[in-house]
């Protein structure tokens, strides 16, 4: 499952704030154009640059395993409230800030190593139709998906040695 997908599963799944927006209803987005879409209390999550990932040495020929991504996204919160923006957006960052060791959205998913805000969320302004904006950025340390082949890449060693320094 891609890594918005996951997040928002889990985010949704967290708070009774936010719902995926399927349709017309809910108020939780992926990659959405936020001028484009209604309600006017919206939030939604965006794939930005993140850091190189980390290898290990692969016993087969060729390229090394990769140990982690490193991938980054930005949560984007709207009302026409600032009071509702800025709470949307620190119920999600409070849920996120500091997660570790979790596999998402459930078991059966992605085991993500860390999910760390760059700041706690802020004011960025108005858009268009003069509704509030609040953003927060997280920066996320994941084994790789599942789907690339790559999954269950972590030694044994590696892993306990990423949790001794977690605690």
């Amino acid at each position: 499952m891609p890594m918005l997908d996951e997040l928002a599963t889990y985010l949704a799944a967290q708070t009774t704030r936010l719902a995926i927006a399927t349709g017309t209803t809910g108020n939780l987005a992926k990659g959405a154009n936020l001028d484009e879409i209604t309600p006017n209390t919206m939030v939604s999550l965006y794939d930005t640059q993140g850091l190189q990932s980390a290898f290990t040495f692969s016993t087969g020929a060729g390229q090394p395993d990769t140990a982690y991504e490193q991938p980054a996204f930005q949560l984007l919160s709207r009302s026409t409230s600032y009071q509702t923006a800025a709470a949307n957006a620190e119920a999600a960052f409070q849920i996120f800030d500091g997660l570790a060791n979790q596999t998402l959205p459930t078991s059966t998913g992605t085991r993500y190593l860390s999910v760390t805000a760059a700041a706690p969320p802020f004011f960025v302004g108005r858009d268009g139709n003069k509704r509030i904006l609040f953003s927060v950025n997280f920066t996320v340390m994941k084994e790789p998906d599942v789907a690339s082949g790559e999954a269950g890449s972590f030694s044994a060693a590696f892993d306990n040695a990423f949790d001794n320094i977690l605690i």
